[in-house]
Parts: C-alpha cells; sequence; structure tokens
C-alpha cells in the first residue's frame, strides 16, 4: 500500500491465454499449388513411388526425394559420368580390381538396379493417400528459412538437408492442427485501486507465439520478464517499492 495517496494493489495475476491467431509462417504455407521442389505433395504418403525413388544410396550417387521422373534422370546423368571416367574400366590386366562390373556394392550396380526400378515404377502412385483431407491444401510450401525466392536451397544447405527440415516443419503443424498443441501468450496484470472505489488492471506488453509444449524453464523466464515490466508499470503510476514487493509475494497463475 502507499500510504501518502491511498493507492492500493489488491492483486497480481500471471495470466497464459490461448493465442488464435499465431504467425506460422516460419513453419511453411500450405497451398493449392506447389512453390518449389521441396513442397510436401500432401496427396500421397512420404514413401509413395510417384514422389520418391525405390531407395536412396550413401555412396557417390544419391537419388534426391523428387518425382521418380526426376530422379532417373539424375541416375542415367550419374551412369554416363561414371562410365566415362576411364580410371574405372582400364587396367594391364583388362579389369580394374574396383571394376564396377565386379563389385556388387559398387554405386554403378546400385545405379543400374535403380534405373530399372524407376523404370518400372516412375509415376506410379502406390500409396492408400497422404494427409489430404476433403477441402483441404494439397500442397505445403517451405518457409524462406532454407529455400531462396527462386526456389533453391539456402545458402550452405544441401537439397537433403532442405527436405529433411521442411518435412519436420510439416509435422509440427500438421502436430498444431492436430491440437496436440497450441500457441499462447503470457501476460502479468495487477489490480489497482487509485482513488475511491475506482479499480484498474495494468498489465505488462505481453509476449505471443509461445509453443504451448516448450520446457517449463523458458515459461518462468517469460513470467519473470512480464513480472518485471508490470513491476515498472507500477512504479510510473506512483506505486512505492515496497508496496510493489509485497504485493508480489502472492502472485497467481491463471491459464484461460
Amino acid at each position: 500500500m502507499s500510504k501518502r495517496n491511498g493507492k492500493r494493489i489488491l492483486s497480481v495475476t500471471v495470466r497464459r491465454m490461448f493465442d488464435d491467431s499465431p504467425d506460422t509462417s516460419h513453419m511453411g504455407e500450405y497451398a493449392n499449388r506447389p512453390a518449389n521442389e521441396f513442397a510436401i505433395d500432401r496427396a500421397h504418403s512420404q514413401d509413395c513411388e510417384s514422389i520418391r525413388p525405390p531407395f536412396e544410396s550413401d555412396g557417390e550417387w544419391s537419388a534426391w526425394n523428387g518425382t521418380a521422373e526426376e530422379s532417373l534422370e539424375r541416375v542415367r546423368t550419374f551412369l554416363e559420368n561414371y562410365q566415362a571416367n576411364e580410371d574405372h574400366w582400364s587396367s594391364p590386366n583388362g579389369c580394374h580390381e574396383d571394376c564396377p562390373a565386379c563389385a556388387d556394392e559398387e554405386p554403378y550396380n546400385e545405379a543400374i538396379e535403380t534405373v530399372w526400378e524407376l523404370e518400372k515404377h516412375a509415376g506410379d502412385c502406390d500409396c492408400h493417400g497422404g494427409d489430404l483431407g476433403r477441402n483441404e491444401y494439397r500442397y505445403f510450401n517451405p518457409s524462406f528459412n532454407y529455400v531462396r525466392k527462386d526456389g533453391k536451397p539456402a545458402d550452405g544447405l544441401t537439397a537433403d538437408e532442405v527436405r529433411k527440415y521442411v518435412r519436420q516443419d510439416y509435422d509440427r503443424m500438421e502436430s498444431l492442427n492436430a491440437g496436440d498443441w497450441c500457441y499462447i501468450g503470457i501476460r502479468a496484470e495487477a489490480k489497482v485501486q487509485v482513488t475511491g472505489d475506482t479499480v484498474q488492471r495494468i498489465s505488462s506488453g505481453g509476449l505471443w507465439g509461445i509453443e504451448s509444449d516448450s520446457d517449463r524453464s523458458y515459461f518462468d523466464e517469460v513470467q519473470k520478464d512480464e513480472l518485471a515490466n508490470l513491476k515498472t508499470e507500477l512504479l510510473a503510476l506512483g506505486f512505492s517499492t515496497r508496496a510493489i514487493a509485497t504485493a508480489f509475494k502472492n502472485v497467481e497463475e491463471v491459464s484461460e
């Protein structure tokens, strides 16, 4: 209480409120059309033959996670370059010890098998559908965190890394839409009596866009900052540091 002017701090509350209009553009956006090759087609499952090759290699080549036709083009290019390299084909004995025709694990043989698989299945859908629901957008386009405006990977990222991060963002967005978590805002408020029976609510600016499944330590940090901002507001209204300290001994937490 501030005895000099009769002002009183009646209560202090920290409120956690549902954020009904969060900005999710940092994860990506749903759309009717793909923005680039990294867009996720929600009409097919992740391992559908029509959008990815039958397997990937950790060897010298990598059939990237695009359409089967695009992967086929890439593997064929690899084979042409591989066969053009005389180091893989010539030796005094007529056969190099690393000859791809003699080693089942060589990338050449893997690429030959992949061409056969891709030619057999290219463009064919073998899934029972993806996540696409009725009246929903078909594609999920990546954010510009990973892709430049021209649709190419952002500086320092490979195509495989972009696809990995886009898939993570997509799964996170789908989880949000399913109600597994939500965005919230945190704000500190005080009820104060200034003159007579007039009661006012004084609040901090508040922080929004907080993920509800964040660590408890992060919530505590935000709450601490909002209470500090509220103290500044109360000091500006003429409340003494003693009155503020007394009121802040009993902070109520409310979830809405």
